[in-house]
């Protein structure tokens, strides 16, 4: 019997309490010391838990649950269960002051729920037990106080560390620092910590950055074996990597990238066949050649997951040796790639695809700005690229094509604006607006998407191991929260019907027409499940794909880079294994994992840069919108993409609740109401480049009128108008109490 096999079927006996005989009398198969270890495993991830009569039990059993911790920056918190086998994710638990049980944030908890709920209907419970500490550095600022020193965490939802002088290392009070945990504290010992890293100056921008990578784990530096590894690799194609490789040198070949791309890991080619179709290239490069599995470059690689880009940097997820070296696609020379080639008609329709290693020769380095100017006619690149011209507007018709079929076929087009930040030569930001989305942006799209589709089936329909790119069905009651949003504007979304995608695309149609609904796309978009990586192919929902895998960046993502070599093994004929199994598990798990850290790096630098940016404009008004509503305040975004708060203690004329349900703050006596998608004018009050924060003021004025009708009802909670004097006078004719003027009435002492 397998280890998981046999805490399967511990679980589903342990549903009412046994003793240990009993367990080994209703499992006489399984041997003593692995019933002993399966028991504890159990125990020890809060699964199972053991009574004062020496009773096993499943934890729900007990009225216990295990979770995750998150914590606030107040006294209460939050633990968010474990998601049921089922797949249904329970609501979060309330964790009322002092019974925290010790827990810090992201750390894994047993919970003891009560039956009392909280004032928003949460229910309670206490943790009992710590089941596994988050694995963390923090940062924050040293100080020091008499002869002792602190770090002072950026985020207010941790404790103060107190720091022993000999575990300062370099680091000077007044410094940004990374802290390691040594000791969590206790009713007597403050938190305990070591310094690891010194950021640089608190309070400044540069120290705010390396704080949020390192608390990432994100490092720029790479280790010197890594960086040897690299330097060590060939700069120039060898003869004799050719043997074996289709050689593609003669046909026409080009990268289309950004003006400012350094490294170029994808080239495509379009030809025409005899017999009228078209023959798709997507060529991408061969990064599996240099990075063999269990080298250095390859466990850094695994470790790092992806390349982190932040406005005018990038920490890669390899040497730039390599990624803008020997496996950059660098025009007129010649370099390995891993060609995906694609049999379609001029609709899109794909009829046959082969893979196969490479050599091409790239015949230029496109820009997306230079190709969309050939597609609009410019002249004097249309002469200048004469060569690529015809290719380029083929490649355009057949990339609206293979759109045309994505949407037809149910794939949701969120179109959702991405806001650019430009920075000086100095790194600091001078503008912020869209990124552009042409013609040639959605050419290179669709094309890669074709291909990562057309090796995801490759590769699931022989059943071989590979990394997919995943994504669920989303969940039903965030669904039905968004048709609550897109009601009033005449759309009816079944929420029981995630499937129906074409019920969405009406909604994204709509939105691009009508301004008043762009709000719409966005929060469609948190209505959906976070994509992941997986070892199981399962679809993808967004593309309405059946098959999807990451194929074409191993410059930048991992899981391309095992795909690659998942596929070469294919195409050879090798036998795979088992430890192929566990590679594409890992990977897998790992790539989820950096690829949450490093969009959590990248959105917030990008605060800082914005708010730096923002800072030049404190005093002035803006038009904006409403962005999201939360208890302590809205946010609001501006044309540019800047988005910032408003306080609800600034929100004047009215006391604002919360209705968490439908996500809008409503005044208690006017009705007034803030939702996503209201417009108001706004005030900059201030903004921080070390924090990312920007506050806002309603301006003068600009408070939303109140929505019900002139002759609805107020409110049924709304107290009558002016103050409690105010109402008695009103109530007795303009008197004060009993009618009595002038006479104050008598007061009530409070106890």
């Amino acid at each position: 019997m397998s280890q998981t096999e046999l805490e399967s079927r511990l679980l589903t006996l342990l549903t009412q309490p046994m003793r240990v005989d009993d367990i080994r009398r209703a499992l006489p198969e399984a041997p003593k010391q692995e019933l002993k270890e399966a028991l504890d495993r159990l125990l020890t991830e809060g699964r199972v838990m053991k009574n004062k009569k020496n009773r096993y039990a499943v934890s729900a059993h007990y009225g216990c649950v295990t979770g995750t911790f998150l914590a606030t920056e107040r006294a209460f918190a939050f633990v968010a269960p474990d998601t049921d086998e089922d797949g249904a994710k329970p609501d979060d638990l309330f964790i009322p002051p002092g019974a925290n049980g010790g827990a810090w944030h992201g750390d894994r908890v047993l919970v003891k729920m009560s039956e009392r709920k909280n004032g928003r209907g949460r229910r309670e419970g206490a943790v009992i037990r710590i089941l596994q500490r988050a694995d963390r550095e923090l940062t924050g600022a040293l100080v020091q106080r008499g002869n002792a020193y602190f770090v002072q965490p950026t985020s207010k939802i941790y404790p103060e560390i107190a720091i022993d002088r000999h575990h300062l290392g370099d680091a000077q009070p007044g410094d940004r620092v990374a802290v390691s945990i040594s000791h969590y504290g206790d009713e007597k010992f403050l938190p305990q910590g070591v310094v690891e890293a010194d950021l640089g100056e608190d309070g400044t921008m540069e120290a705010a950055i390396a704080g949020i990578l390192h608390e990432n784990g994100v490092y720029d530096v790479f280790p010197d074996d890594v960086l040897q590894a690299a330097d060590a690799m060939p700069q120039e194609v060898e003869p004799s990597a050719l043997d074996g490789r289709l050689d593609l040198r003669d046909k026409l070949i080009f990268t289309i990238d950004g003006d400012d791309a350094k490294d170029f890991d994808d080239a495509v080619s379009l030809e025409v066949l005899d017999n009228g179709h078209l023959l798709l290239g997507v060529h991408i490069a061969d990064v599996s050649h240099y990075v063999t599995p269990g080298a250095p470059l390859d466990l850094e690689a695994f470790r790092r997951g992806t390349s982190v880009y932040y406005p005018g940097h990038v920490v890669p997820m390899l040497p730039f040796a390599l990624s803008h070296g020997i496996c950059s696609l660098n025009p007129h020379v010649d370099r390995l790639t891993f060609s995906a080639l694609m049999e379609v008609d001029k609709d899109g329709r794909r009829y046959k695809a082969r893979f196969a290693k490479s050599v091409i020769r790239s015949g230029a380095r496109m820009t997306y700005n230079k190709v969309n100017k050939i597609l609009a006619g410019d002249k004097a690149l249309r002469e200048e690229y004469g060569f690529l011209v015809e290719t380029a507007e083929r490649m355009n018709d057949l990339a609206h094509a293979m759109y045309k079929r994505r949407i037809e076929r149910g794939a949701l087009e969120l179109d959702i604006p991405e806001a650019e930040i430009i920075v000086d030569a100095d790194g600091r930001p001078t503008d912020i607006g869209w990124r552009a989305r042409g013609e040639s942006e959605k050419l290179i799209e669709e094309f890669m998407l074709a291909a990562n589709e057309a090796v995801a089936e490759y590769m699931c329909k022989r059943q071989l191991p590979t990394v997919y790119r995943v994504h669920e069905n989303p969940d039903p009651d965030k669904l039905r929260v968004f048709a609550a949003f897109a009601r009033p504007f005449g759309y009816r979304i079944d929420p029981s019907k995630p499937e129906d995608t074409f019920q969405f695309q009406t909604v994204l149609r709509g939105a691009k027409s009508d301004p008043k609904q762009r709000i719409l796309p966005t929060l469609l978009l948190r209505s959906l499940a976070r994509a992941r990586y997986a070892d199981e192919c399962i679809g993808h929902y967004g593309l309405k794909a059946k098959f999807y895998l990451h194929f074409t960046s191993p410059i930048r993502r991992y899981p391309d880079l095992v795909a690659h070599r998942m596929l070469q093994k294919a195409l050879t004929g090798e036998e795979f294994t088992a430890g192929d199994e566990n590679t594409c598990e890992e990977a897998a798990s790992q790539s989820t994992t950096r690829e949450q850290a490093a969009d959590e790096c990248e959105r917030g630098i990008d605060k800082l840069y914005i708010a730096a940016y923002m800072k030049r404009f404190v005093g002035e008004e803006f038009d904006a919108e409403v962005s999201g509503v939360q208890s302590f305040g809205i946010f609001v975004a501006l044309e540019n993409g800047c988005e910032g708060l408003i306080r609800v203690e600034l929100l004047a004329g009215d006391r604002y609740e919360y209705d968490e349900q439908r996500m809008t703050m409503v005044g208690r006596r006017t009705g007034k109401r803030f939702t996503i998608g209201t417009p108001i004018r706004v005030k900059l009050l201030a903004a921080s480049e070390v924090t990312g924060q920007i506050d806002f003021a309603p301006a003068d004025g600009a408070l939303p009128v109140s929505n019900p009708t002139d002759d609805a009802p107020p409110p049924a909670f709304a107290p009558a108008p002016g103050n409690r004097a105010q109402r008695r006078r009103q109530k007795h004719g303009g008197k004060g109490r009993g009618g009595r003027k002038g006479k104050k009435p008598p007061t009530r002492k409070r106890r």
